[in-house]
Protein backbone atom coordinates (compact mmCIF):
# COMPACT_ATOMS: atom_id res chain seq x y z
CA UNK A 1 0.00 0.00 0.00
CA UNK A 2 2.84 2.36 0.85
CA UNK A 3 4.16 1.87 -2.18
CA UNK A 4 1.19 2.87 -3.95
CA UNK A 5 0.92 5.89 -2.08
CA UNK A 6 4.29 7.10 -3.33
CA UNK A 7 3.79 6.09 -7.06
CA UNK A 8 0.95 7.84 -6.78
CA UNK A 9 2.45 10.72 -5.41
CA UNK A 10 5.10 10.65 -7.60
CA UNK A 11 3.15 10.85 -10.34
CA UNK A 12 0.93 13.60 -9.44
CA UNK A 13 4.17 15.33 -8.68
CA UNK A 14 5.43 15.21 -11.98
CA UNK A 15 1.92 16.11 -13.50
CA UNK A 16 2.03 19.14 -11.70
CA UNK A 17 5.58 19.68 -12.67
CA UNK A 18 4.92 19.44 -16.35
CA UNK A 19 1.70 21.56 -16.26
CA UNK A 20 4.09 24.31 -14.60
CA UNK A 21 6.42 24.10 -17.15
CA UNK A 22 4.09 24.12 -20.17
CA UNK A 23 2.24 27.25 -18.51
CA UNK A 24 5.42 29.23 -18.24
CA UNK A 25 6.65 28.10 -21.97
CA UNK A 26 2.87 29.44 -23.01
CA UNK A 27 3.51 32.25 -21.17
CA UNK A 28 7.07 32.80 -22.78
CA UNK A 29 6.18 32.20 -25.78
CA UNK A 30 3.14 34.63 -25.82
CA UNK A 31 5.39 37.32 -24.69
CA UNK A 32 7.55 36.85 -27.08
CA UNK A 33 4.39 37.34 -29.72
CA UNK A 34 3.36 40.20 -28.48
CA UNK A 35 6.86 41.71 -28.14
CA UNK A 36 7.14 41.22 -31.97
CA UNK A 37 3.80 42.35 -32.39
CA UNK A 38 5.01 45.61 -31.00
CA UNK A 39 8.33 45.63 -32.88
CA UNK A 40 6.87 45.05 -36.37
CA UNK A 41 3.61 47.24 -35.88
CA UNK A 42 4.65 50.66 -37.24
CA UNK A 43 7.30 49.41 -39.56
CA UNK A 44 5.80 45.86 -40.67
CA UNK A 45 2.22 45.77 -40.40
CA UNK A 46 1.75 42.81 -42.49
CA UNK A 47 3.98 40.82 -40.31
CA UNK A 48 1.88 42.09 -37.06
CA UNK A 49 -0.98 41.00 -38.56
CA UNK A 50 -0.08 37.41 -39.27
CA UNK A 51 0.50 37.17 -35.07
CA UNK A 52 -3.29 38.14 -34.95
CA UNK A 53 -6.32 35.76 -35.03
CA UNK A 54 -9.04 35.96 -37.29
CA UNK A 55 -11.75 36.98 -34.83
CA UNK A 56 -8.98 39.35 -33.23
CA UNK A 57 -10.74 42.70 -31.89
CA UNK A 58 -9.29 46.07 -30.40
CA UNK A 59 -10.30 48.69 -28.41
CA UNK A 60 -8.40 52.14 -27.69
CA UNK A 61 -9.79 52.49 -23.53
CA UNK A 62 -10.79 55.40 -22.17
CA UNK A 63 -12.98 58.72 -22.19
CA UNK A 64 -11.41 60.56 -25.88
CA UNK A 65 -13.05 60.78 -29.22
CA UNK A 66 -11.27 58.02 -30.81
CA UNK A 67 -12.15 55.49 -27.55
CA UNK A 68 -13.96 52.17 -26.75
CA UNK A 69 -14.69 51.49 -30.58
CA UNK A 70 -14.07 48.03 -31.14
CA UNK A 71 -11.78 47.07 -34.58
CA UNK A 72 -11.41 43.79 -35.71
CA UNK A 73 -8.67 42.72 -37.90
CA UNK A 74 -9.21 44.35 -41.35
CA UNK A 75 -10.48 47.84 -39.81
CA UNK A 76 -7.36 47.66 -37.30
CA UNK A 77 -4.68 47.56 -39.70
CA UNK A 78 -6.70 49.29 -42.44
CA UNK A 79 -8.59 52.09 -40.61
CA UNK A 80 -7.29 52.49 -36.90
CA UNK A 81 -3.13 52.58 -38.00
CA UNK A 82 -3.55 54.26 -41.69
CA UNK A 83 -6.18 56.49 -40.92
CA UNK A 84 -6.95 57.08 -37.15
CA UNK A 85 -3.07 56.95 -36.06
CA UNK A 86 -1.46 58.44 -39.09
CA UNK A 87 -3.68 61.48 -38.94
CA UNK A 88 -3.33 62.22 -35.66
CA UNK A 89 1.04 61.83 -35.65
CA UNK A 90 1.35 62.61 -39.32
CA UNK A 91 5.16 62.32 -39.24
CA UNK A 92 4.74 58.80 -37.34
CA UNK A 93 6.36 57.74 -33.98
CA UNK A 94 10.00 58.14 -33.45
CA UNK A 95 10.02 55.69 -30.41
CA UNK A 96 7.47 53.12 -29.46
CA UNK A 97 9.82 51.00 -26.40
CA UNK A 98 8.08 48.16 -24.58
CA UNK A 99 9.91 48.54 -21.22
CA UNK A 100 8.20 45.68 -19.38
CA UNK A 101 6.36 42.63 -19.92
CA UNK A 102 4.36 40.16 -17.81
CA UNK A 103 2.57 37.00 -19.54
CA UNK A 104 0.91 33.51 -19.20
CA UNK A 105 -0.70 31.17 -21.22
CA UNK A 106 -3.45 33.41 -21.40
CA UNK A 107 -2.43 36.81 -21.85
CA UNK A 108 0.25 39.32 -21.73
CA UNK A 109 0.39 42.66 -20.27
CA UNK A 110 3.20 45.15 -21.96
CA UNK A 111 4.55 48.61 -20.67
CA UNK A 112 5.56 51.04 -23.11
CA UNK A 113 6.39 54.29 -23.90
CA UNK A 114 6.14 56.10 -26.98
CA UNK A 115 7.54 59.95 -28.63
CA UNK A 116 6.30 61.65 -31.52
CA UNK A 117 5.09 64.58 -32.38
CA UNK A 118 1.00 64.78 -32.46
CA UNK A 119 -0.88 67.77 -34.52
CA UNK A 120 -0.67 69.75 -31.38
CA UNK A 121 2.97 69.22 -29.63
CA UNK A 122 5.12 67.04 -28.31
CA UNK A 123 3.08 63.49 -27.89
CA UNK A 124 5.51 61.27 -25.21
CA UNK A 125 2.69 59.23 -24.00
CA UNK A 126 3.15 56.05 -21.63
CA UNK A 127 0.80 52.59 -22.19
CA UNK A 128 -0.38 49.45 -20.91
CA UNK A 129 -1.01 47.17 -23.73
CA UNK A 130 -3.09 44.06 -22.86
CA UNK A 131 -3.26 41.26 -25.21
CA UNK A 132 -5.13 37.85 -25.36
CA UNK A 133 -4.30 34.90 -26.70
CA UNK A 134 -6.01 31.65 -28.73
CA UNK A 135 -4.38 29.19 -30.47
CA UNK A 136 -1.25 30.99 -30.19
CA UNK A 137 -2.15 34.15 -31.46
CA UNK A 138 -3.30 37.54 -30.54
CA UNK A 139 -7.14 37.69 -30.19
CA UNK A 140 -7.41 41.04 -28.27
CA UNK A 141 -5.64 43.70 -27.86
CA UNK A 142 -6.49 46.81 -25.04
CA UNK A 143 -4.62 50.13 -25.07
CA UNK A 144 -4.52 52.20 -22.01
CA UNK A 145 -2.80 55.58 -22.15
CA UNK A 146 -2.79 58.80 -20.87
CA UNK A 147 -6.14 60.89 -21.85
CA UNK A 148 -5.24 63.87 -20.95
CA UNK A 149 -2.13 63.68 -23.88
CA UNK A 150 -4.49 62.03 -26.09
CA UNK A 151 -7.00 65.36 -25.86
CA UNK A 152 -4.63 68.07 -25.32
CA UNK A 153 -1.72 66.95 -27.91
CA UNK A 154 -4.44 65.14 -30.43
CA UNK A 155 -6.75 66.96 -30.14
CA UNK A 156 -5.84 70.70 -29.08
CA UNK A 157 -7.70 70.41 -26.27
CA UNK A 158 -7.76 73.36 -23.51
CA UNK A 159 -7.33 72.20 -20.16
CA UNK A 160 -10.20 74.50 -17.98
CA UNK A 161 -10.53 75.14 -14.27
CA UNK A 162 -13.58 73.18 -13.16
CA UNK A 163 -15.34 76.05 -10.73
Amino acid sequence: MKIFIISVMIIITATLATASEQGESAGARNVATAKSFMDNLLSDSAQAKALTHQDFSFIFMGRTRISNQPYDQDSYFEVWLPEVVADLIPNGFRKLEVLDAIGDAHGVALIAEGDADGVNGLYDNQYVFIFKFKEGKIISLREYSSDLLVATRLYKQKLVADD
